[in-house]
């Protein structure tokens, strides 16, 4: 554009200098030569302004060309960009539609499985010959429930399924740990055994007799606790037995504590394994202060050394 004004200012200096000379002629020349001299300068002022005009259009037409030249590499690289990204738009589609139908067979998976594993804890029944366990064997299920939770939590974590596996897996070790609760496996109170359970010469009369219990025998007033978890049925006095108490523990079994000094519990409690129930005494048909123990299953009296674990 600087080039272009340059030659319109020569070219205007140069018609302002070739009319200064004309006016000059005039003086000494005709008017024939004046009008001759007059015609070149205004024929040479239009070629002239033709040539700038010409000049000025072939410029125009190469900026307009440049310009189109330009316009039409940037839309090039903008058709080839918009196609690169509509490539990137469809391969990431492509990548989430993978990692979604991924998704939906892994839930699949794990429905499946959830599925199994309901029915396979639901079916589980640890309470079966629990009572019979020694401590090592009930420790071993107790690793192996607390195991498998940890790997339900792993694979399901806190989602609904893996909440509902969890709380069932729960139940079944409750209803373990409670059927081992109940279970009398241990002599409710301190001292010797000074009459077991079966056929004995009567201490009092002596004559034999079958002896249902096992007779532990300590000063008045020694602790007697629960030896399983249960309620409490029956606290009264016969004359046989003196004060005594008797606990229901569920699945058949009841224990009774006999000539007791004092009864803590009443007719409805809920006692806990090892709880304080009563204390040691010699009420009804006794030589001295001792606790007569027996264990009952399905209303036949038990030897309770079978139970002690």
């Amino acid at each position: 554009m600087q080039e272009h004004s340059n030659k319109g200012q020569k070219i205007k200096s140069f018609i302002k200098t070739l009319m200064k000379a004309a006016v000059e002629e005039v003086k000494s020349i005709s008017a024939g030569v004046f009008v001759m001299v007059l015609s070149c300068a205004v024929i040479s002022v239009l070629g002239l302004g033709v040539i700038s005009l010409k000049v000025s259009n072939d410029k125009l037409q190469r900026d307009n060309k440049n310009l189109s030249d330009k316009h039409s590499q940037e839309v090039s690289k903008y058709e080839e960009s918009l196609e690169i990204i509509q490539q990137e738009i469809e391969s990431k589609d492509e990548i989430i539609q993978n990692q979604q139908e991924t998704i939906k067979n892994n839930e699949t998976e794990k429905n499946q499985l959830a599925d199994t594993l309901k029915e396979q804890i639901e079916n589980l029944d640890l309470t079966k010959s629990a009572t019979s366990r020694s401590d090592s064997e009930v420790n071993s299920i107790k690793n192996s429930i607390a195991e498998t939770e940890l790997l339900i939590r792993d694979y399901f974590g806190y989602s609904e399924k893996g909440n509902e596996l969890v709380n069932l897996l729960h139940n079944k070790a409750d209803a373990f740990q409670d059927t081992i609760d109940r279970y009398p496996d241990f002599y409710p109170t301190e001292g010797f055994i000074g009459s077991p359970f079966g056929y004995r010469k009567d201490p009092i009369d002596g004559t034999t007799r079958f002896h249902s219990g096992v007779d532990i025998g300590k000063r008045t007033g020694t602790p007697i606790f629960a030896s399983g978890k249960g309620m409490v049925t029956f606290v009264g006095f016969e004359d046989g037995y003196g004060l005594y108490i008797i606990v229901n523990h569920g699945n058949g079994y009841e224990t009774k504590y006999a000539h007791i000094n004092e009864s803590f519990v009443q007719v409805g409690d809920i006692v806990e394994k090892g709880q304080h129930i009563a204390s040691m005494g010699m009420t009804g048909r006794a030589t001295g202060p001792h606790l007569h123990f027996e264990v009952i299953l399905n209303d036949e009296v038990q030897n309770p050394a079978n139970y002690i674990l």
